[in-house]
């Protein structure tokens, strides 16, 4: 069977034999020495398929669909009880995941009431990982009805005793399309992102070459990766739009710095690269002799804790990614987000 890309929808025989039996047999003598050898299991054990995917595709959906649902009860416990909420959210998150969840959840204001969750969309496994050692890993795809927007989640297990935790979630462009990844019971390997892998770059020098080239006003150019996306558009877009607002007043800066520490990367059917991972855009704003102060917008002043900045300004945002590599040519951002989580002024 062929296997088919995923595509965003916003546009993914046990021996018989007793013992007492056996010995009755040898010592009649019946039948030949390679029936007797067959019946005692002499014949060279099967070899374990160690190129296949660790679970089936029933038990890989079971897992996605507990960890997501599980996902979504700690995202809307009491935060009234910070530390309950965070001891909740480390047991179903880790690596990226954990970062952004615990980043979001800094950010909310508690409410004292407990929402009601509505039902979470049954997950379709993408593909997992090959191999019978550790770490494992699944990629699941939901699909949120509400806002039509394909999400992939990325459920890891380290070591054998450690059970398996979401490790990404992100959702995809509308019209991007993520590879296939191979048969679902053959697995897909999993990569060393600092690698190449037999691709242009490795997929932590993708990511990299893209924060860089992402930067404003103006970024390092590559041929590494595309920065044709909408999530790269969106950033220049904005950047220009806060440049023209700021006029004569100040300047804007805008980096982007990979976190790579947690990133994963699995192998494409075609030979490529999927790469999950995290930047950290820093925004810097610098008010100009000319200016007295800049008034902040009302999110802003909330977050640093003040309506004016006379001297400076910085903002910083969680941005997770995925990033597709062919086996040659550009690699290109299929899905992102970003999450405003602290900042600064003077």
């Amino acid at each position: 069977m062929t296997p088919h890309p995923l595509t965003s929808s916003r546009t993914f025989g046990r021996l018989a034999a007793s013992t007492s039996l056996l010995g009755a047999l040898v010592l009649a003598g019946c039948g030949t020495q390679d029936a007797q050898d067959a019946l005692v299991g002499l014949h060279p054990a099967p070899v374990e398929q160690t190129a296949a995917a660790p679970l089936d595709a029933e038990g890989a959906t079971a897992v996605a669909a507990r960890l997501l649902a599980a996902k979504a009860a700690a995202a809307a416990s009491d935060t009234k009880d910070p530390e309950a909420a965070a001891a909740a959210r480390a047991e179903v998150l880790t690596g990226d995941a954990l970062t952004l969840a615990n980043a979001e959840a800094a950010r909310a204001v508690p409410s004292g009431e407990t929402p009601e969750l509505a039902p979470e969309p049954t997950p379709t496994i993408v593909a997992q990982s090959q191999g019978r050692q550790w770490p494992r890993a699944i990629l699941a795809s939901t699909l949120d009805e509400a806002t039509n927007t394909q999400w992939l989640h990325v459920m890891t297990s380290t070591t054998p005793d450690e059970p398996f935790h979401i490790a990404a979630s992100v959702p995809m462009f509308g019209g991007a399309e993520l590879p296939a990844l191979g048969e679902k019971l053959a697995g897909a390997p999993l990569l060393k992102t600092a690698d190449k892998n037999g691709l242009p770059v490795s997929p932590a020098g993708a990511v990299t070459a893209y924060a860089a080239a992402v930067a404003q006003p103006k970024g390092k150019a590559t041929d590494a990766v595309s920065t044709d996306d909408k999530f790269a558009t969106g950033l220049r877009t904005a950047a220009a739009t806060q440049a023209k607002a700021l006029g004569a007043l100040g300047t804007l800066r805008q980096t982007h710095t990979p976190k790579l520490d947690d990133a994963i990367s699995f192998r494409l059917a075609d030979g490529g690269a999927v790469t999950f991972a995290m930047m950290q855009r820093t925004d810097a704003f610098t008010p100009k002799k000319g200016a007295k102060e800049l008034v902040l917008p009302p999110e802003y002043a909330k977050l640093v804790g003040t309506p004016k900045v006379t001297k400076s300004l910085v903002l910083n945002n969680l941005e997770p990614v995925v990033v597709v590599q062919p086996k040659t040519g550009q690699a290109k951002v299929i899905g992102a987000s970003d999450l405003l989580v602290s900042g600064r002024a003077r």
